[in-house]
């Protein structure tokens, strides 16, 4: 559902503004607090954990890459339909001690 909602957003932004936008849209699989946050009338819906920002580092790859879409490896072994996947390599990612493995998805 997460992969489909990804190419929704891609295919919209790519309709929309044609190649005077370009976005990166990084996706991980893992756990998360979901909330709201904030007070005084600024409230915030926001996600934090590791995850979110491994998946925050793994969008900015896509800049290495040049791939809108990039999954790590713990969200491909997530997927539950078969979809086919282009092996990124292994890269490194600010807070974690070892490299991140990122996929493309071959569409």
């Amino acid at each position: 559902m997460i992969r489909r909602a990804a190419i929704r957003i891609r295919n919209l932004v790519d309709d929309t503004f044609g190649d005077a936008v370009h976005i990166g849209i990084g996706l991980n699989t893992g756990e998360v607090i979901v909330g709201t946050i904030g007070g005084g009338g600024k409230l915030e819906y926001t996600l934090i954990g590791d995850a979110v920002n491994v998946a925050a580092r793994v969008e900015q790859l896509t800049k290495t890459t040049g791939d809108t879409i990039l999954l790590t490896g713990s969200c491909a072994q997530a997927l539950t339909d078969p979809v086919a996947l282009l092996d990124r390599g292994r890269h490194e990612v600010k807070g974690k001690p070892e490299p991140v493995q990122v996929y493309a998805l071959a569409d």
